[in-house]
């Protein structure tokens, strides 16, 4: 099959977010090789021009959209080095996984899907635009970047969603807001103690926030603020936009952990949630330690930030409006940090949402940084671009499709603001647990949703 052909070559080259050089170059060449125009700018984003088949030249131009990078995580202890290494495809049954890794189907399927078109010769379309932006996950850094003088279309097929049947019409905004916790230090004195939580589910800190799962690192908080200790540091979690897994502590303190005890206190907490979790105690050894009054502020933050579903929708029923995730804790030499990421359908929403974490961070004496953020993509009545994609998706179907706003950040949101009037719709084949070791995609759903992808182009 031509699009798992094209995913396994994308699968072979790293291309985690900030390293996305190599795939851009290898889109680069693999249009230019077609005889198709192709240009590239400092972000690594990377524009393909495909001409309209005959007779459709005075149709409005479409603009498919998918990001290059992707979330990289492994299983513990896995050696993978996501700079160099390749990811190793397997296939079970109808799903489509990596060994040991994330798969990257988000948002490899996207810069497949489009890499394919360049060889549908006798598919009747419009002016197209096949548009990879860069470093989506970590910050849209590609889409704020990109020069909106590129893209003449003002209708957008975004196929960055994991779904099939359900067309993404509305998203959220979000920003990340980072606090750095002074640490003063003496002389350890006491038993050190190693605290370990691990066997979450984890998630996509935006799509997957609505089902209740531990957060690693809150979780540790929760820990610590009921033990006699003095921390010592304290880490957990890699990417602000997935909810941590794992996260553990150095603390000393007089009587060990009863880590059995704890286990099932939290186990019973989350129930069905969270099966597997596990807390572990080791013993270690440190020679400093946090003062008091240090380790008491340190512990206080950790186990009183905001966490998860902030605020539900009054407007779209069972719909999160507003969300936070502590997604890295960080022991650096001199502070603690932690960075949180923020959600909200509604722009004013992330910003009420940023001053209670920036007052709440400061004052337990945290220094803050708070980033410029991304905006909502707001639900727009009337587009005729959703109509047709639902058209088209009837006669495959034979039934209607799912429309539904994203608690998530896409880039739809960066585009809207940038291209006056634009028409966008979001769309993509089932992939399940992205940003996971557990991540999957289903190639029967990926084959449907390429269906759907040339019957809407024939079309418009």
């Amino acid at each position: 099959m031509r699009i798992l052909d094209i995913f396994s070559k994308i699968a072979a080259i790293p291309h985690g977010s900030g390293n996305t050089k190599a795939l851009s170059d290898f889109c680069l060449a693999y249009a230019k090789k077609r005889g198709y125009q192709a240009r590239q700018d400092r972000w690594n984003n990377c524009l393909i021009r495909v001409p309209a088949s005959p007779g459709r030249e005075d149709r409005p131009a479409v603009i498919l959209q998918g990001h290059l990078d992707m979330v990289c995580e492994k299983e513990p202890g896995l050696q993978h080095d996501f700079f160099k290494d390749g990811l190793q495809l397997v296939r079970r049954g109808d799903d489509l996984l990596a060994r040991g890794t994330t798969l990257g189907g988000d948002d490899g399927i996207a810069i497949a899907y489009c890499l394919a078109l360049l060889e549908e010769k006798e598919l009747p379309h419009p002016p197209l635009e096949l548009f990879f932006t860069a470093d989506e996950e970590t910050g849209m850094d590609g889409a704020r970047g990109f020069d909106p003088a590129w893209l003449k279309g003002r209708r957008l097929l975004n196929l960055d969603s994991e779904e099939e049947g359900v067309f993404i019409v509305s998203s959220a905004g979000g920003r990340c807001v980072t606090g750095r916790l002074p640490l003063q230090r003496e002389r350890c004195g006491l038993p050190v103690y190693q605290i370990i939580v691990e066997g979450l589910q984890g998630g996509h800190s935006g799509s997957e926030i609505h089902r209740g799962r531990a957060n690693a690192n809150i979780l540790l908080g929760k820990i610590l603020a009921g033990l006699p200790c003095r921390l010592i540091e304290a880490e957990g979690g890699l990417k602000n936009n997935a909810i941590p897994r794992e996260a553990r502590a150095l603390v000393a303190m007089e009587t060990p952990v009863d880590a059995p005890a704890l286990t099932a206190l939290f186990r019973r907490e989350y129930e069905e949630r969270e099966p597997d979790l596990q807390i572990r105690v080791a013993t270690a050894t440190a020679d400093e330690m946090l003062e008091e009054s240090c380790s008491k502020q340190a512990i206080a933050l950790l186990s009183s930030l905001p966490d998860g579903v902030a605020e539900m929708s009054g407007e779209i029923n069972g719909l999160v409006e507003t969300s936070s995730n502590l997604g890295v804790l960080k022991t650096e030499r001199d502070f603690l940090k932690l960075t949180v990421s923020i959600r909200s359908m509604k722009n004013t929403g992330r910003d009420t949402h940023t001053g209670l974490l920036t007052t709440l961070m400061e004052q337990n004496g945290a220094l803050t940084e708070v980033e410029e953020g991304y905006p909502a993509w707001e639900y727009r009545k009337e587009s005729a671009l959703r109509e047709t994609l639902a058209e088209a998706y009837a006669e495959i179907y034979g039934a209607a499709p799912k429309m539904v706003a994203l608690h998530a950040g896409l880039e739809c949101g960066i585009f809207a603001s940038k291209l006056p009037g634009l028409d966008a719709v979001s769309i993509g084949p089932d992939i399940r647990d992205i940003h996971t070791t557990r991540e999957r995609l289903s190639v029967s759903s990926a084959v449907r949703t390429w269906e759907l992808l040339k019957l809407t182009l024939e079309k418009l």
